[in-house]
């Protein structure tokens, strides 16, 4: 795949926008919003995980870096549904048109908007990433060189990314963050087909598993719990919308595409006036139907949870025993990947235990507190970052940073503090009963359960 050539201006430009001190991630930290709670299409920021620091310990140096990166924000996908580029497209146009028709007589009428509204999907962008989430991947490979600039010594490194086109130029930009102009020649993209021939090797992971997708396992029970919370969480809204159109009953899918105009249009542009369309609670009952569909879709109410995930993980467990081998000197571990992947991929870390298939999500209620929200676990340019430590007792310590925020591990003892601090030692964590099967066994298991074809990809998570 050819990658793109930019202007040197171009990278000042971008470099300029985020002066902040990196040391910390401080360049993303933001106050909360409605559009931080948007499941999987929320905008990009840091979760609340406890508040444990994501500095480097006193007494430690890095050894190894993984990263697991989500694509940037973008336009609406491709196809027809109610999240899709064609059906938002023609409810755009059902607003313009009067075809969806708003009475602007009603006082207070919230879609008075419309009348100067300028709307901003375009089927011809389907997929594509939008301008926010070029500069989001841009600026993260800027703070990953930043942070991490001890284990760059190699001439060469390795980037593995689905083949998807949003996931390769969020790749290339990433690059461009870390490298400029000479990522041409630092960067070796490795594109992992998104298809059952990725095999084992998958950074798309229901669809290299033949047995997963040819069996539609999980969906139609995702697809029956949705619709009984759809039923509960958007009546209450056609209610209260209803008075503002003429002679017109708003539909589940035309309140569903409102939450969805105000997601991609901050996408596309950071602001949405549909957004001022719904309440905090009903953002946050938005969020949990996208709780729903990943918690139950192969994720941790799923039996599928730790084998689609659980190949991902025994590569990344690989690649930190590696550490105690002299003649294997990589440091830096790149994958660019989708939401649903790294969704997986936490689930087979043990990250979701209060949700399993024997005590799963309820259809019926919110229940507010619960571990798996897409919304801090894979935003748009969510990342999932796995820091080796070498420290004074000459241990190996494993550190996990959810979109730079340190996740706290509490299956496998602490780190060198002794204290709560995010931190495993090397062999407690891979030995951990919460991920031993997956760090492994992960692969096999994999295999096994798919009938994955074999692969001839050689990557390193």
């Amino acid at each position: 795949m050819k990658l793109y050539n930019f202007s040197l201006w171009l990278f000042a430009l971008m470099a300029g926008l985020a002066s902040a001190s990196v040391t910390d991630f401080e360049s993303f930290k933001d106050t909360f919003n409605i559009q931080e709670h948007m499941g999987s299409l929320s905008i990009y920021h840091e979760p609340y995980l406890g508040g444990l620091s994501s500095r480097f310990p006193e007494s430690c140096e890095i050894r190894q870096l993984h990263v697991l990166q989500r694509h940037g924000s973008r336009n609406p996908t491709a196809g027809d549904s109610v999240t899709n580029a064609g059906y938002l497209s023609q409810v755009q146009d059902r607003l313009l048109n009067g075809s969806l028709p708003i009475n602007y007589t009603v006082p207070g009428n919230p879609f008075q908007f419309i009348k100067s509204w300028i709307p901003v999907i375009d089927t011809n962008n389907a997929d594509k990433l939008s301008s926010s989430g070029r500069l989001e991947l841009f600026e993260m490979g800027r703070e990953i060189l930043s942070r991490y600039s001890t284990l760059f010594d190699s001439d060469v490194y390795e980037i593995n990314t689905a083949a998807q086109n949003r996931v390769v130029e969020s790749a290339t930009w990433y690059s461009y963050g870390m490298f400029g102009e000479e990522m041409k020649n630092k960067s070796n993209f490795i594109y992992v087909p998104e298809d059952e021939s990725a095999g084992s090797a998958t950074l798309s992971d229901f669809k290299a598993c033949p047995v997963f997708n040819e069996k539609r396992i999980d969906h139609e029970k995702t697809k029956h719990i949705r619709s009984q919370w759809e039923k509960i969480f958007l009546a209450p809204i056609r209610t209260r919308l209803n008075p503002y159109f003429l002679n017109y009953s708003l539909t589940n899918d035309d309140v569903r595409s409102f939450f969805y105009l105000c997601a991609f249009e901050v996408a596309l542009k950071d602001g949405s006036d549909f957004c001022s369309l719904f309440t905090s609670s009903e953002i946050i009952n938005f969020e949990y139907d996208y709780d729903l569909k990943f918690s139950f879709h192969g994720g941790p109410a799923s039996k599928w949870s730790s084998i689609v995930g659980g190949a991902y993980v025994n590569n990344l467990a690989e690649s930190l025993r590696s550490v105690n081998n002299e003649t294997n000197n990589q440091k830096t571990f790149f994958a660019f990947t989708h939401d649903t992947h790294i969704f997986a991929v936490e689930a087979a870390l043990g990250f979701f235990p209060d949700i399993t298939p024997e005590t799963p999500l309820p259809a019926t209620k919110n229940p507010y507190t619960y571990s798996a929200k897409t919304s801090s676990f894979v935003p748009f340019a969510g990342n999932l970052i796995t820091e080796l430590f070498q420290c004074q007792d000459q241990k190996y310590y494993v550190r996990h940073l959810v979109n730079q925020q340190v996740f706290p591990l509490t299956d496998c003892g602490y780190g060198p503090s002794h204290s709560s601090d995010g931190m495993c030692e090397l062999s407690a964590y891979l030995n951990s009963p919460v991920r031993f099967n997956s760090t492994n066994n992960g692969t096999n298991i994999f295999n096994a359960a798919c009938k994955a074809q074999p692969t001839n990809l050689t990557v390193h998570y």
